[in-house]
C-alpha cells in the first residue's frame, strides 16, 4: 500500500488565530533526526601510521664495500 499526503483545504467560516495556527503547524512538522554522531571509518587515517611502520620493520640494505 502506497501512502500518499492529502491536502486539506480550511472550512469557511473557521476562525483560527496565527499563534492557534503557528502552534498546530509546530506539532505536525516533525524534525528529522541524525541518524547517528560515530566517525566514519577511513582506511586513509591509518595510512601514515602504516606507512612508517613499515619501514621501521624493513630489513636494513646491504653494506657496500
Amino acid at each position: 500500500m502506497m501512502l500518499t499526503q492529502e491536502t486539506i483545504h480550511p472550512v469557511e467560516g473557521t476562525c483560527v488565530t496565527p499563534a492557534e495556527h503557528s502552534a498546530m503547524t509546530a506539532l505536525m512538522v516533525e524534525t528529522e533526526a541524525p541518524v547517528s554522531d560515530a566517525p566514519l571509518y577511513a582506511p586513509e587515517d591509518i595510512g601514515g601510521g602504516l606507512l612508517l611502520l613499515g619501514l621501521l620493520l624493513s630489513p636494513k640494505p646491504p653494506k657496500g664495500r
